[in-house]
Order: structure tokens, then sequence, then C-alpha cells
């Protein structure tokens, strides 16, 4: 993925993002209390590839991907339904930071590491 052949500024950020929501949260509830689809979410916010800009006609769908919580239900086989899922996950989280404020990511994800529960983090 980070390699020489694989060099990509979007594709570092995101995997940075993934090791700093796991380092926020801590390991086993990293592996317990984060969905896939707000995981993928969070590093999607510092990955601008176009393939994953959710096009206006498909926003109404986006909050479908809140269901792919395990990463057997997020990572298809199916490219195209992959790259919907990481576009998807990319607007929620989107979304849902320009009503809580982007600001309060890393408070929430203290709360959850302190015993909250993902749900009432994700509250407004």
């Amino acid at each position: 993925m980070i390699g020489p052949k694989g060099r990509s500024v979007d594709i570092v950020a995101h995997e940075l993002m993934h090791a700093e929501l796991h380092h926020r949260v801590g390991s086993l509830k990293y592996f317990l209390k984060v969905p896939t689809w707000f995981d993928e979410g969070v590093a999607m916010q510092v990955d601008f590839r176009s393939r994953y800009a959710l096009r206006e006609d498909k926003a109404a769908e986006a909050d479908r991907v809140r269901e792919l919580t395990t990463s057997s239900k997020f990572f298809v086989s199916d490219d195209k339904a992959l790259t919907q899922n990481y576009s998807f996950a990319k607007y929620e989280v989107s979304k849902w930071l320009s009503v809580v404020g982007s600001d309060t990511l890393y408070s929430r994800l203290a709360r959850l590491k302190s015993g909250e529960t993902f749900s009432e983090i994700l509250a407004r």
C-alpha cells in the first residue's frame, strides 16, 4: 500500500488516520466498539482521491453504510461496491462532523476510550 509503486499522499494520510484513531481509543475499544464504516469514514476525511467523491444523486443512499459495522460487511470483492462503501463512509462522517464540529472528534474518541458507547459519542 505504501511502497515505491504505491506512494500517494492520500493513501499515507488515510492509513495514518487509522493509526491515530487506534491510538486515541486504544486497541481493545478500537476493535470492539468502532464500526468499520466509521473507521474508514474518518480515514477518508484526509483522502482526496477523486475516485471516492460522492455524486450528489447518490447522497440520499449514503446512510445505508452505517449498517456496514464489520470489515466482512464493508470490504466486499466487487470493486464498484467497495468504492461506493468508501464514498458513503466519507460522506456520512463528513456530514456528522459538519454538525458536531470537526474540532470535537478527538474529545469524542476520548469519551469512547473512557467507557462511553459508540452511540453516545455519535450523538449530537
